[in-house]
């Protein structure tokens, strides 16, 4: 069960990103706020990446 977990937690974080960079194409530029959230998504999955996924499996 808790990698069925970590798994929607990656997906969640995947599609955030990717929203967050469709809005930044689709305006041509990158406001202080876009780049905020990519670097928090970014940092969140990487901490997850170090601290709670199995080492053997790619979530993303």
């Amino acid at each position: 069960m808790p990698n069925e977990y970590t798994i929607a937690i990656h997906n969640y974080i995947t599609k955030n990103i990717k929203t967050v960079q469709e809005k930044i194409d689709s305006e041509g530029k990158c406001s202080p706020f876009c780049k905020g959230q990519i670097e928090e998504l970014l940092w969140l999955r990487t901490y997850l990446k170090k601290n709670t996924d199995l080492k053997d499996f790619t979530y993303y």
